[in-house]
Formats: C-alpha cells, structure tokens, sequence
C-alpha cells in the first residue's frame, strides 16, 4: 500500500518539486529537489529549512509522501538527490550506495548559501539514514546542521542485509532489482570501462549484500573493508553534535529488530531513541487506507521543539528548555 502511493501521488500530479542541478568537483551530477507549492511559495527567507536524505534507490518524487506535511508546520522542505538518481545521471563511474559525504557537504552548502538567515535540520529515510549519520559524524561541529531525525536505520551495514534474502526473499529481490536498475542499466559502458569484473559482480548480484560486495570499486574504494571503514554510519555516531532523533518500528522487514543500537541513545547523549511495535518499513501510515503518515508528524514534532530550544538558547532563557 505505502509502495502505491509513492507512485500515485506522481501520477495525479500532486508532487511539486523544482530540481537545482549541481556540479560535483570531479563532474558528477547531484541535485536539490525544492518543494514548490503554495505553501512553501509563502514561507518567508528565513523559515526553517529542512534537508531531506531519501531511500537506498529513492528521489524527490519519491519523498513526497513524507515531505507533503512539512510545510503546514512551518518549514521549507527540500530533497538532496544523490548520483545516478531521479533526472541525475551518471556523468562518470562513480557512485556511492550509501551516498557521498563530500556530495552532501556540497548540497547543504548550496542550502547555507540560498538562505544564510534560516536554522538547518535534516531527516534520512532508510539508507539516507546512515548518510545523515555518517555525514553528521564526520562532520560534528562543523556541520550547520541543527537538529537531524535518522528515520528507520540499519545501523551497521556491514552485517545488516547479510540474512535478509533468507527472512524477506521477496523485499531482498525488489530492492537488489531496483538497485541494478539505477545504478548499472544505461550505464555498462562507462562502468564496464572502469572496472570489468565488479560491474559483471553487479549484474549476478543476488542480494542486497552481494551488490554491495561488487560495487566497492565504483565508490572509489580498494576493498570492502575500505569501503564500510568510511562509510559505515556505526564509525561515526560518536561525533553527533546536534539532538538527533532515531525512529524504528519492530516489525520493519528491512531494518531487522535484532540490529538496532539501543545502547546509541543510552551512551550518546545528543541521541534520542524512539522504538515502536508497528510502523513497517518508512510506512507508519494511519487511516483506513493508509492516507497519512505519522513518521511525517513525529519527526516535525522533534524539529519544532529543537528550533524552539536553539532560540531560547541565543536568547540565553534556559528557563524554556
């Protein structure tokens, strides 16, 4: 049901997004994916901005099931599409399942730069989940970032989807599918030309795993150790600077129960911890058909509590936190 109104909501028009192509530095192409509807079109410069990481295959059109209610609370929402998703291309070999931290530190800038006077926050969505940490981790106090929701995490990625294929066969071949179509269709030239053996790897990948046993190479890196050594979100979680939210449901069958972190918000003291019994994977919808989704509310409720602390905070009124 979730999986259909992602396509319905494109299919009766109701998604509004304006696409701000960007140049990487070795000339890939990323983009920002603006909401633009009347809402947002009302907003003044310096409402808050909300920067949105989307799913392990995802794009804005894609997102807007959770970005449709952001503006009636008062936020500008936009989406940080990475390489090789929605209208981007793939410009060269390169591209990161788990997203570029280098990418995303260009796109925030580009945020900083639209609206200088505006407090940042941003939400990953399943794999954009482990982005947001990575990137925050890294990043810590030099990030502009103010208050992040990581919504349905996988936690450690180099063992989260090793028995996925065993419990969930049929989630493991929708997302292993979508991974080859938009990464390696259209593109075996270019990649076949940097590395002939790992994209062949690609295309007999069974699984989520295997797919990423094969594709090191196109990240940039010499060995899958390598590769999860800088992008696992589990190396940097330490370096949060910001409150951050974490969402996840027990009977999510991607992000499995038995991988969460509990021990994260228990011993990292900007990270809060919010498990639920039902939810699903990125679903938590209410209704009869399925017609809202509270992980929206949830979230927005933790952005407007920590834009309210972070104001208080520059007026130095501790009395309000």
């Amino acid at each position: 049901l979730f999986m259909l109104k992602q396509k319905l909501w494109k299919a009766i028009g109701a998604v509004s997004l304006k696409r701000q192509e960007l140049t990487t530095r070795d000339n890939g192409t990323i983009s920002i994916e603006w909401m633009d509807d009347p809402v947002t079109r009302s907003l003044p410069d310096d409402a808050p901005v909300l920067c949105v990481l989307h799913t392990i295959t995802g794009s804005g059109d894609n997102s807007w099931d959770f970005l449709r209610d952001v503006p009636k609370y008062g936020w500008r929402a936009c989406v940080f599409v990475r390489r090789g998703h929605g209208d981007n291309t793939l410009k060269n070999s390169t591209f990161n399942i788990m997203g570029d931290v280098e990418d995303t530190k260009l796109q925030v800038s580009e945020v900083q730069k639209k609206y200088p006077h505006a407090f940042l926050g941003m939400v990953g969505i399943s794999a954009g989940s482990g982005l947001l940490i990575t990137y925050l981790g890294k990043e810590s106090k030099s990030s502009p970032i103010k208050a992040a929701a990581s919504l349905c995490p996988a936690y450690d990625i180099s063992k989260a989807f090793q028995g996925l294929a065993d419990k969930y066969p049929v989630v493991n071949q929708v997302i292993t599918t979508s991974m080859k179509t938009t990464w390696i269709l259209g593109n075996e030239a270019k990649l076949r030309a940097q590395c002939e053996k790992s994209l062949d790897a690609c295309l007999n990948a069974s699984s989520i795993h295997e797919f990423w046993e094969a594709s090191y190479k196109f990240a940039g890196y010499d060995s899958l150790d390598d590769f999860f050594e800088h992008n696992n979100p589990m190396n940097f979680y330490h370096g949060i600077d910001c409150p951050t939210l974490v969402l996840n449901a027990l009977d999510d069958p991607v992000c499995l129960k038995e991988n969460i972190r509990v021990d994260l918000a228990e011993n990292t003291p900007n990270i809060a911890l919010a498990l639920t019994e039902t939810g699903s994977h990125i679903a938590f919808v209410d209704g009869l058909l399925g017609e809202s989704q509270w992980m929206t509310k949830l979230c927005m409720d933790f952005m407007h509590h920590a834009l309210n602390d972070h104001v208080s905070l520059k007026k130095g009124d501790v009395t309000k936190l």
